[in-house]
């Protein structure tokens, strides 16, 4: 699982990187949000999100929005 993850990461950054432009400057803008929020919600909300690559990825990929999916995914007990 984690490897096909690794796949779907490397595919999409040179993609990007092959496009470039501001997109690329958003994307990076929105993974780091995805990330500060991740470690954030682990100090104030809830202790037990594990902070593993899979995790780390969603949010590096998906920005806040795969935060948020971590996030209820979390809550509602289906995964993390």
């Amino acid at each position: 699982m984690e490897l096909a993850v690794l796949v779907v990461f490397v595919i999409v950054v040179l993609f990007l990187l092959t496009r470039g432009g501001s997109f690329l400057g958003r994307l990076i803008v929105n993974g780091i949000l995805g990330l500060i929020l991740l470690f954030v919600t682990n100090l104030f909300l809830t202790k037990d999100i594990p902070i593993d690559v899979l995790t780390v990825l969603i949010c590096a990929i998906g920005g806040f929005i795969g935060w948020l999916v971590i996030l209820v995914f979390h809550l509602l007990g289906v995964a993390f």
